[in-house]
């Protein structure tokens, strides 16, 4: 259509005489259903962090990473070990 949205000013509108993208005229809807304070706290509380809540994050990030490249190491490690032929031997007679 090539109108966009007056609220996100990214999307097209849904129609001609509308003034809203589909989903900005959910958050409006949601908006007119609930106190927009109360939706205004729930966004605060869910998408916005303090430095306490950024610090964790991030550390659980790096727990992510380093548990997933650790067994990829070990089986690097272990297919090198496989692929390493052990020397040919004279065979050793036992003792009665």
């Amino acid at each position: 259509m090539g109108f966009k949205c007056y609220f996100c000013e990214e999307s097209d509108r849904i129609g001609y005489w509308s003034n809203w993208c589909l989903e900005c005229a959910n958050l409006r809807r949601m908006l007119l259903l609930y106190n927009p304070k109360q939706c205004c706290d729930i966004l605060k509380r869910t998408l916005t962090r303090d430095s306490k809540q950024i610090d964790f994050k991030i550390s659980q990030e790096v727990k992510k990473i380093c548990l997933t490249e650790l067994p990829t190491i070990k089986e690097e490690n272990e297919s090198s070990d496989e692929s390493y032929e052990k020397p040919t031997t004279r065979k050793t007679k036992k003792f009665k």
